[in-house]
């Protein structure tokens, strides 16, 4: 069998050995001949930025090897077995595509962009055709990676980039991942906690019933009733979920609201759903005793596994907080993609720097949920929705509330405090051995902290689709 031959250019900061994982992940490439080469990129000190540095080590490395295909690969990310040769695959079955990546840092996991067409593609893990690679210059400007711009450059001259579903890799940043010295960053506040004391007085005790929210569209219509709301159930959970919908047919619209324990909210089609609820929770939730508690998550890519009453005690100990969950990377770990590309987009050149000043170091508070008092709740969705519709985030291509939520509350750090992750555990970014998902779908998390709320996104949640979806 003749396997196709490919180029590996591995970028590192230094000549270090590369990580164990990412190694393995290249010895395991299966389905193609590797020839792996190191490039190295060392900042110079008249380098105004770290775009700066990677793009003088790519441009070094467009004439490295011979073979037909090149396959650029960061040195924090480690290769699904079969991903180099699906690349492969993807691009004799892509004529008109330049070049073809990796989701490695979960940029297609919100389902906001067509797979072969994203504005930005990360080039953590990306292969290019050799013909196509030699005749591109890697650049960037102010505002602008190099990934973008290349996006740009080659669209311009007719050529097509995308992800590739199926190629499987995953950007795992270590400490030394980050690539620009820095300040250190202000620890975030002490997780919040019910007073050691006898509890706060509960629903049944004469306070208003905890009140949960969630938002989708049609997409995420049948992940919401199966998956959110099943679990949550199943889970002995008996709160009233607002369900904000947008997009449905109208049996679909009648089947929510003739479900027992939801009060369906019908909401325009104009925005996604992650960033529509800044606008469409506020008007329902003026509504409720100011102190009622509430809480919201993602509604497609959640799953509970415990009753949420002890999160209505952390609200009533905190009435004057908004509580939120921190995920284990900084803005500057999901660099070049993710919550760092919503920052670097944005138009504003002095609002990109002071985000940028601001956040970078921080570690990223998910969107996917908040909890807080109703008074709360509603302060932060009117701050959090100006903010968003002022010129200081325009052009941000977050498809979501995330930039706009995490602007804010660092921007008012006496405004909210992170809770356990427990209550949001973001399965996306966690280093390896993290977690297990048993054969029943049940996830562990192998610290021993207690996990009542599964946040996946991508295919992580696909052991518990198997048991439950297909029951």
């Amino acid at each position: 069998m003749n396997l196709p031959d490919v180029d590996l250019l591995l970028l590192s900061r230094d000549d270090e050995p590369p990580r164990p994982d990412v190694w393995a992940g290249i010895q395991a490439q299966r389905g193609v001949r590797l020839h792996v080469h190191r490039l190295i990129g060392t900042p110079f000190p008249s380098d105004v930025n770290r775009f700066e540095t990677i793009t003088r080590a790519r441009n070094a490395g467009r004439g490295v090897g011979s073979s037909p295909f090149v396959l650029l690969l960061d040195d924090d990310v480690v290769l699904g077995p079969l991903c180099a040769s699906r690349l492969v695959e993807g691009l004799r079955r892509r004529p008109a595509f330049a070049a073809l990546a990796a989701d490695s840092a979960g940029e297609m996991a919100s389902g906001h962009d067509h797979w072969d067409y994203p504005r930005h593609v990360g080039m953590a893990a990306v292969m290019f055709r050799r013909d196509r690679l030699r005749a591109l210059i890697f650049r960037w400007e102010p505002g602008k990676c190099e990934c973008l711009c290349c996006c740009e450059d080659l669209r311009r001259d007719g050529l097509g980039i995308g992800y590739l579903q199926g190629a499987e890799a995953w950007h795992r940043p270590a400490p030394r991942a980050v690539q620009e010295p820095a300040e250190p960053a202000a620890p975030p506040p002490p997780l919040a906690s019910p007073p050691p004391e006898a509890s706060p007085p509960s629903a049944s005790e004469g306070g208003p019933p905890g009140r949960v929210l969630a938002a989708f569209d049609r997409r995420h219509y049948r992940l919401f009733l199966r998956r959110f709301v099943g679990s949550f159930r199943r889970a002995g959970n008996t709160e009233t979920i607002t369900a904000f919908a947008s997009g449905l047919y109208p049996s679909e619209r009648r089947l929510l609201a003739a479900t027992p324990g939801i009060e369906l909210e019908v909401v325009p089609d104009d925005l996604h759903p992650a960033k529509g609820r800044l606008r469409d929770f506020r008007p329902v939730v003026e509504r409720w005793p100011e102190d009622t508690p509430v809480a919201y998550w993602d509604a497609g890519d959640t799953f509970f596994q415990a009753r949420i009453s002890p999160l209505w005690d952390l609200v009533r100990a905190h009435p004057d907080r908004l509580l939120a969950v921190l995920e284990v990377l900084t803005f500057r770990q999901t660099a070049p993609g993710g919550s760092y590309s919503w920052l670097t987009s944005i138009h504003d050149e002095a609002s990109r720097r002071h985000w940028l000043d601001l956040l970078l170091d921080r570690q990223v508070i998910n969107g996917g949920f908040a909890a807080g008092t109703a008074r709360v709740f509603a302060r932060y969705l009117d701050a959090a929705w100006t903010l968003h519709e002022s010129d200081s985030l325009r052009g941000s291509t977050d498809f979501g509330d995330q930039t706009a939520m995490n602007a804010h509350l660092y921007s008012h750090p006496d405004s909210w405090l992170p809770i356990p992750s427990g209550w949001n555990y973001v399965l996306v970014g966690l280093p390896p051995g993290s977690f297990r998902v048993r054969s029943d779908g049940w996830t562990d998390r192998l610290d021993g902290q207690p996990l009542q709320v599964v946040h996946g996104a991508g295919r992580t949640l696909a052991a518990w689709d198997l048991v439950h979806l297909t029951s």
